[in-house]
């Protein structure tokens, strides 16, 4: 695994790694946007109209296709907030900032794992699964990478904890 990593300067590995992880980024608000938020408010929606409390008559007319479409902007104005904070990181870290390398490392672990175990999951479905499973194994090798490729200030001081 070190032969992967010893072919590759800093700089390439920081430019892989923002790409990676930007991708990775954009395959999970696209897997949120298509087909889990459509999926989940349909099965709300349907356990709410068949509470036995709640009558029919009690909403407007298009309440729920209102209800739909303020959470879609709602979601949409989430995920811009991410991109840019992920994106601030991502030039941060490209900077060598300590809290950024942190950060990454942790979004690479915990989205790599999850984008994997996701893609892995619906694999023989084909599709957009082959590309989850991928890009979250790519997002791993980015959080291996970086214990190899460590922030310059980060390794002054834990050489001087040694002396």
């Amino acid at each position: 695994m070190e032969n992967l990593y010893k072919n590759l300067t800093e700089k390439t590995f920081k430019k892989l790694a923002i790409l990676f992880c930007l991708l990775g980024d954009i395959l999970i608000f696209y897997y949120i946007w298509i087909d889990a938020f459509p999926r989940i408010f349909s099965q709300v929606t349907e356990q709410v109209k068949k509470n036995p409390a709640l009558d029919a008559s009690m909403f407007p007319k298009n309440f729920f296709t209102e209800l739909y479409q303020l959470s879609k902007q709602a979601m949409l104005a989430m995920f811009i907030g991410v991109i840019i904070i992920h994106v601030i990181n991502y030039a941060l870290y490209y900077k060598d900032k300590v809290f950024a390398y942190k950060y990454l490392r942790i979004q690479s672990s915990l989205g790599g794992l999850g984008l994997f175990l996701l893609g892995f999951s619906g694999l023989l479905n084909g599709g957009l699964y082959f590309a989850y499973t991928l890009s979250g194994a790519l997002m791993v090798l980015v959080f291996i990478g970086l214990n190899q490729f460590k922030p310059k200030t980060l390794e002054l001081k834990a050489s001087s904890k040694k002396v």
